[in-house]
Order: structure tokens, then sequence, then C-alpha cells
């Protein structure tokens, strides 16, 4: 008791406020002082920059992504009360597509609402409207939608021929279905709460669960046998599901056998023994999701965007993967994808868009890693290196004529590329092997001015016994050679 009043009369005196109020002026003074400073040095700093300069440090602290817009619960209210409110509203053979479908247009349209309502709540000197020309636009949008089924909306007695009266008709069932849904900024007493945000479907989400495509053995021997769900509850794998570029958490993963034979069946795979004894994985071309890592698995849509992005835009693997981090934080995903990732999806989806090609689906030893896959997919089902699709082509652009020499070889720097230089001046080839290149390039030149000098001396009355050079082929090269490193091709090809 008497610690707490001598504190009390310490705390009480003046002295001590005092004191407290100069230490919190001076802490103030001392951090206004040292913030002035720092805007100072960084204006003196950023003013001795160019002006590219200065836009690229602007640029370097705005963010590359934005947040996604908040969002306000799906509706929530009882089934009974639904219901008696489509039973007393619509007709009576509506059916549930269409009554989904009027479900959904007032929850995707937060903004058209918020219009229509305010029209319903006017201020001085306005009027109100009970079917705003808002709602109305809403009405023949539906009505152009569903067409001859626009019937069964209306009650008995309700549908007329003239289409104005159908329109404010349907305008009024959806003001009522709006409050229903208390998709309406204002409350029952008419004063205004607040803009209607995007509504958030997390609620009505549906519980998925990735199951093998097939409902039966395909052995012939096991004559069709039902395939049995064996995973025990503990044991059943949950997985992050990418669907429709939504991500989905905790989705199992359920695995069929056939208890005859063994074989094992998965969503994106088939394992069963060879007849050699060994265990063989069959990739489905048909499977709807597809497995890109250890608890990772994506639709089909993913995988084609990613074969798709990479042959079209020639991105990496590395920035198909900042991309759709990028493009996930704004669907407010919070799963973020890797690199591996991206090279998974984009093989397994090039291995079965190759392997449907050819009607079948690849087969190859179990328990590979990416590297052997690609491997061993490339020696069935890359065709010897040849592109199918262009077998029997032939064009002005892929079939040249035969050359015994080159256009051009007057070149004196082997580091130049030619028609892409401009006849501008190259650096110095320079490495360990630089002064090699210069000594193959200067022999390669010497080696065709004699070939040419011997074809352009030649005895135009010697007879030519052989046949006429064929046009040469397409040369594919895979990949582009850099710094000191050199390709030799034996240029050109007959075929």
């Amino acid at each position: 008791m008497f610690f707490l009043c001598t504190c009390s009369s310490v705390l009480n005196s003046p002295p001590f406020f005092y004191r407290f109020a100069m230490f919190l002026g001076s802490l103030g003074f001392n951090t206004i002082c040292t913030l002035f400073s720092v805007l100072i040095g960084l204006t003196c700093i950023t003013t001795a920059f160019s002006f590219l300069t200065r836009l690229c440090i602007i640029f370097a602290f705005v963010p590359l992504v934005t947040a996604a817009p908040q969002t306000q619960p799906f509706p929530n209210l009882p089934f009974k009360v639904f219901s008696t409110f489509v039973e007393q509203t619509f007709g009576s053979n509506i059916s549930l597509a269409t009554m989904l479908l009027l479900l959904f247009t007032m929850t995707e349209n937060p903004e058209l609402l918020s219009l229509h309502a305010r029209q319903q709540h006017p201020a001085e000197g306005e009027n109100k409207t009970v079917a705003s020309g808002w709602i109305r636009s809403l009405s023949r949008t539906i009505m152009h939608r569903l067409k001859d089924d626009i019937k069964t909306v209306f009650r008995p007695g309700e549908y007329q021929s003239k289409q104005n009266h159908q329109v404010t008709k349907l305008s009024i069932k959806l003001d009522a279905f709006a409050k229903l849904l208390n998709l309406t900024p204002y409350d029952h007493q008419g004063k205004f709460k607040e803009r209607l945000r995007p509504v958030s479907y997390t609620a009505i989400q549906a519980v998925h669960a990735i199951c093998p495509d097939s409902i039966t053995c395909v052995d012939q021997q096991c004559a069709s046998r039902a395939l049995l769900q064996t995973t025990r509850p503990r044991d059943v794998p949950l997985v992050t599901l990418i669907k429709d570029n939504i991500s989905y958490e905790d989705v199992p993963i359920l695995t069929g056998k056939c208890m005859q034979c063994g074989a094992m069946y998965y969503a994106d795979h088939e394992r069963f023994q060879d007849n050699y004894g060994s265990w063989t994985k069959c990739y489905l071309n048909s499977a709807r999701f597809i497995k890109i890592g250890q608890s990772t698995w994506v639709d089909r849509n993913f995988t084609h965007s990613v074969l798709s992005g990479m042959y079209n835009f020639h991105a990496s693997a590395s920035a198909y993967m900042q991309y759709w981090n990028d493009c996930a934080s704004v669907t407010d995903s919070k799963f973020q994808v890797t690199r591996r990732h991206i090279w998974q999806a984009f093989v397994q989806e090039s291995i079965r868009t190759i392997a449907s090609m050819n009607n079948n689906n690849l087969e190859l030893p179990e328990n590979l890693d990416i590297e052997e896959v690609t491997q061993q997919a490339f020696e069935k089902l890359g065709n010897g290196g040849i592109i199918e699709p262009g077998k029997e082509h032939s064009c002005s652009k892929c079939c040249q004529p035969y050359k015994d020499t080159a256009d051009f070889m007057n070149n004196e720097d082997p580091a130049a590329v030619i028609g892409a230089d401009e006849n501008s001046t190259v650096p110095v080839l320079t490495g360990e092997y630089a002064n090699l290149s210069v000594q193959e390039t200067i022999r390669e030149r010497q080696s065709a001015q004699l070939r040419a000098n011997n074809l352009n001396n030649a005895d135009p009355n010697a007879m030519d016994v052989g046949d006429d050079a064929a046009d040469c082929s397409m040369i594919i090269l895979d990949g582009v050679v850099m710094g000191p490193q050199v390709i030799k091709l034996t240029l050109p090809c007959r075929n």
C-alpha cells in the first residue's frame, strides 16, 4: 500500500509531467528531423540520375500483382424459405437448371443490383422506380438466354405475348429474388448499408475426389472385374488440385485394384505386370487429372496451357511459373507452383499429345525419373527424329535447290553471324578455344573457295554421268550455340 501511494504521488507531481512532456517533444523533434534529412538525401540522389533511371526506380517499387477484391459470403438462407419463394414466385414446371441460372445471375451482378437499388431509394427531386432500366436490361438478357424455356419462369396466367409485359413481370420477380438473397445495399428501413461486393463461392465449392477413369479391369483374362478401393482411410493421401485455375486443398486420391491380376488403377496411369513379371506404367491419354508433384495434381487445361505457352510464346518453365503465380494471386489462390511443376506438366502433356496421335498409350518401366521418362518416351514416340506432320510436306521455305558452294564466303570473323550483325563490328572472339576457331574458320573458307574455283574451271564439254542433285531438306538444330563452342555440319544434305 505504501508503494502504491508513493508511485501515485510521484506520477502526480508536476516535475514528472514536465519531464515526460519534454521527453516526448524531443523524441518527436528528432524523428521529424531524421525523416526530413533522409528525404533531402533521397531527393539529391534521384535528381543526379537520368529521367529513365528515375523512372526505373519508381517502377521497382510498384507491385506486379494486385490483391483480389474483397468479397461477401454466399447468401445463406434456409432451404425451406428458398423453396417456398420459388413455389410462390415462379412456375411449377421450372427446371433446376433454370433456377440455378437465375440464382447465379443474381450473385454475379452486384454492380447492377446496386444501381437498381439506388433508383428504388430516390433522393430529393428523384422518382422512385420499381423496375428500373438496369433490372429490365438484365431481364431481356435472361429471356434471350432461355428462349422458349422462359415460359416456365411465369406462373399460370402471367405469361403474355407482348415482350414488354414479359420484361416487366420478370423484372419484378428478379427484384424480389434479390431482396430475398439480401443482395441489396439497403436495409429493411431503407437506410444505406454499404455497396455490394462480389459474392464468394467458397462455401459452395464442390468436394473433389481424384479417382481412376476405368470402372473395370481392362485385362481380358479378368473378364471386366470391378475395381475395389483398397486403401485404408488413414493412408488416403490428401493433395492440392488445380482445376480451372482454382486450387482446391485436401483432395483425396483414390486408387482402384483388380483383386484377380493385382493391377493398380490411378487417375493418370495404370500399373500392371508384363509377360516377364516386371511392373509397367501406362500413361493414360484420357486422364482428366495429371500428377505434377509429390502432392500436386492439375487438370488437362493447366497442362495444355503450359504446353501452348512454351511453344507459342517460347516461354521457359521459370517464366511460365512466374506468370501463373502472379495470376494466382489475383484469383486469391494461396498455392504457388514451382519450376519443377511446370516442367513436369510440359513433359506429361507432351507425352500424351504425341501418343494420342498414334492412337496408343505410352508404356514405360515403373519408377523412372523425369529425365529417363523423356529419353525413353523419345525412343518410342520420337519416330527417329522425323516430324510426322511434315513427312510429306514440301515448300520453297524448307526445300531449297542443291548448291555446291555457299553464297557468302568473305566473312573474316568467326564470331559474326550472317544476316544478324548488319555489317557492324563484332567483338573479338575470346576464350580458351578462340585461336582454334579462327584457324578452323580460315581452313574451311579456303576449302570452300577451292571447291568453287574447281567448279568454275571445270570442262564444260565433260559429260555429266551423275543424276540431277535433289533438293536439300530442312535441317533443324536443337538449341543455339553460343561462345567458343562450335558445331560442325556437313552441308548440303541430299535426299
